[in-house]
């Protein structure tokens, strides 16, 4: 699995994987990746867009989980699945105090919405 951030669908951080995972029957998972992107070039249609979306305080991304998955029922292995993952964030400007701190430079941020899912 890989995971990186997109900016009006046009990706805007490196793709970073995800350590490969056995998750048992009824069991959670959690990640906490580090993702990044410094001075990415975007899309000159774009920049008009970002200037107001940094001026309002917040910028609006979609983070992306894209990979391949398989299943195991009983003596059963399934084949590989493509794995698609899409989780809106908006990303607050200014104050650390709006996420927590974890390094001089970077700040950690919890999705509230729901991501949606496809196999």
């Amino acid at each position: 699995l890989v995971i990186y951030a997109t900016y009006r669908n046009q990706q805007t951080t490196l793709r970073t994987s995800l350590p490969p995972t056995y998750q048992g029957h009824n069991e959670i998972n959690v990640w906490s990746p580090f993702i990044y992107g410094n001075m990415v070039p975007i899309a000159p249609d774009f920049s008009v867009a970002l200037k107001s979306e940094q001026a309002a305080g917040t910028i609006f991304m979609v983070i992306k989980i894209d990979g391949r998955v398989r299943w195991k029922v009983g003596t059963f292995v399934s084949g590989r699945y493509h794995l698609n993952v899409r989780c809106p964030a908006y990303i607050t400007f200014g104050s650390k105090n709006n996420g927590v701190s974890v390094g001089e430079n970077a700040v950690k941020y919890q999705l509230v919405t729901r991501c949606s899912v496809s196999v």
